[in-house]
C-alpha cells in the first residue's frame, strides 16, 4: 500500500511540474549565438594527424597552412579552416586533408613522393605564441578587410634542405611580409617582405 501511495505522489508531483513548465514556456522558435571556433596550428595538425594515423600509423607531416575564410581572423593564432598533406610511408601514400570551421570537411588519398617531411619532435610552438612576437617586436599587422586574397594574419609550417619554418604572415609598412620562427624552438629565423 505504502509503495502505491508513493507512486502516486510521485506522479501527481510529475503532472504538476509539467504543467507548472507548460504554463511558463512561450511557444515560438528560438536561435543561439554560437561562438566561432577556431583552432591554432597545433590544434589543426593533431586533427590531421589522428586522420593521417587511421591509414598509416607512421603518417608524419610535410607541410600545413591555414585557409582564408575572408574574415579578419588570427588575432589569436586561430582560423577556423586549414589544409595540409601528410605522407603515410608504410603504404606509400600521402593524404591531403582539409579542415572547414574547425571540423575535418574532405581527405584524399594520393601517391607518394620525395618531399622532406616535419617530425612531431620539431613540433613544439603554436601559431597562439609566435604571433604574440611577431606583432610585438616586428609590428606585424593583419591584411585588411579590402584585401584581394588574403586577410587577417595566416600561418604555415613548412621546410626546405637545412630549416623547418613556422611562420606568420601579414603586412609591415603597408607591405605583404611573413615573420618566420623555428617551430621547436620559437627561435625567430628571419622576415620576408615585399619590394616596394
Amino acid at each position: 500500500m505504502k509503495t502505491i501511495l508513493a507512486c502516486f505522489f510521485i506522479l501527481i508531483l510529475m503532472g504538476s511540474i509539467s504543467c507548472f513548465a507548460k504554463e511558463t514556456i512561450d511557444y515560438g522558435n528560438y536561435e543561439v549565438d554560437l561562438p566561432e571556433k577556431e583552432l591554432t596550428f597545433k590544434e589543426a595538425y593533431n586533427l590531421g594527424l589522428e586522420l593521417g594515423k587511421k591509414f598509416d600509423k607512421e603518417a608524419i607531416l610535410l607541410f600545413m597552412n591555414s585557409v582564408d575564410d575572408e574574415t579578419l581572423s588570427g588575432y589569436n593564432g586561430k582560423k577556423g579552416n586549414w589544409q595540409g598533406v601528410f605522407a603515410l610511408p608504410s603504404v606509400k601514400r600521402q593524404m591531403v586533408f582539409v579542415i572547414e570551421k574547425c571540423k575535418h570537411k574532405s581527405h584524399r588519398i594520393i601517391g607518394s613522393s620525395d618531399e622532406l617531411t616535419i617530425p612531431l619532435l620539431e613540433i613544439n610552438i603554436d601559431s597562439s605564441q609566435i604571433i604574440k612576437i611577431a606583432v610585438k617586436k616586428y609590428h606585424l599587422q593583419p591584411s585588411p578587410k579590402d584585401a584581394p586574397f588574403s586577410h587577417g594574419y595566416h600561418f604555415r609550417l613548412m621546410r626546405n634542405e637545412n630549416y623547418i619554418f613556422l611562420g606568420v604572415d601579414g603586412k609591415i609598412n603597408g607591405l605583404n611580409a611573413e615573420v618566420l620562427f623555428n617551430p621547436k624552438t620559437g627561435e625567430y629565423l628571419g622576415l620576408t617582405k615585399e619590394n616596394k
